[in-house]
């Protein structure tokens, strides 16, 4: 057990997955949204994400945060309820593609908050793959065309920054609480905030109006795409740096264009197969890197098969003091 918590790969494979989730997710969300709005739409994911959660850990949460101070697990949580709702904002004011470049770019925050927030050096080694993913995003998601800033952006980029957010201070949670707990509070603040929004900007939910194949994206939205890819990214976490973990999230877009092919028919130009080519290998690069640096400090120390002939047996010891007494 031990190995495999020493061990950076089954962490890595864990937010590739939730890569994997969340690129299906943002393809198929499109068409929960020709029936439902989009607030309500986080409103009753987060929701049944957040009953699905008290059934099964609900108890084990309530122990864990016990004598925690709010502000352990509060900030954390709202940076990725803010993140949510500013990206479902983005996507009504301006295009996916121009959301889907900026959404994506917590890898060039979550250093620079990271950096604060623990008062240390700016890691400069990671800023030739903090490049390259940049450019590699642009060309995947303009196409080789031009971004234009609106108040569109202006969201898309608030949810990149509150997304690095939600890594640097998921990262400092983990400390004191574990997976499960990062992921149980992140989910229902983000309920009780996307609630809220619904309630004040949108119109009542009519639920008879919400076409099944919507429920069903839903569903899988909240068990898929929040409870599994939350708990999988606080797990990761407790493990990997979050500039490594942004580092990582930065394929989202790759699969999102795979799953948008497959099923609405977009196609990739080969402007954006390069950058979604550039993305993949400065990813690999940045991940093999970190881990040879992040390698010796994880090594375990060897274990001796024998005492060393100096130590003296307790056993021994205590016959010894036994004779000393004798003798005096």
């Amino acid at each position: 057990m031990s190995q495999w918590k020493q061990a950076r790969w089954p962490f890595v494979a864990f937010v590739l997955i939730e890569v994997v989730i969340f690129g299906s997710g943002s393809a198929v969300t499109k068409f929960a949204y020709e029936s439902i709005t989009p607030l309500w739409c986080l409103a009753v994911r987060f929701g049944l994400a957040t009953a699905v959660f008290a059934l099964f850990f609900g108890r084990r949460m309530a122990r864990r945060l016990h004598g925690v101070r709010v502000r352990t697990w509060l900030p954390q949580a709202l940076c990725m309820a803010v993140s949510y709702l500013c990206c479902n904002v983005a996507l009504d004011l301006t295009t996916a593609t121009n959301v889907g470049f900026l959404v994506a770019l917590p890898v060039v925050f979550a250093p620079i908050l990271s950096t604060l927030a623990e008062r240390g050096r700016y890691p400069k080694a990671i800023i030739p793959f903090q490049v390259g993913v940049a450019a590699g995003l642009y060309l995947l998601c303009s196409q080789g065309g031009s971004l234009a800033v609106g108040a569109g952006e202006l969201f898309a980029l608030a949810s990149s920054v509150a997304l690095a957010g939600a890594l640097v201070f998921g990262k400092q949670a983990l400390v004191e609480l574990d997976a499960v707990t990062v992921a149980g509070t992140q989910i229902a603040v983000a309920f009780a905030l996307c609630l809220g929004c619904a309630l004040l900007w949108e119109p009542a939910l009519n639920v008879a109006a919400v076409r099944p194949v919507a429920w069903g994206i839903i569903a899988f939205l909240a068990l898929f795409s929040t409870c599994l890819a939350f708990f999988l990214q606080s797990l990761a976490l407790d493990r990997l740096s979050s500039t490594t973990v942004s580092l990582l999230l930065t394929g989202e877009p790759v699969f999102t264009a795979l799953f948008a092919y497959l099923f609405l028919g977009e196609i990739l130009s080969p402007m954006g197969l390069a950058g979604a080519m550039l993305i993949v290998g400065t990813v690999v690069a940045a991940t093999y890197v970190d881990g040879r640096a992040d390698a010796p400090a994880h090594e375990a120390a060897p274990v001796p098969t024998r005492l060393p002939r100096r130590v003296v047996r307790p056993r021994l010891f205590v016959r010894r003091v036994r004779e000393d007494r004798m003798a005096a």
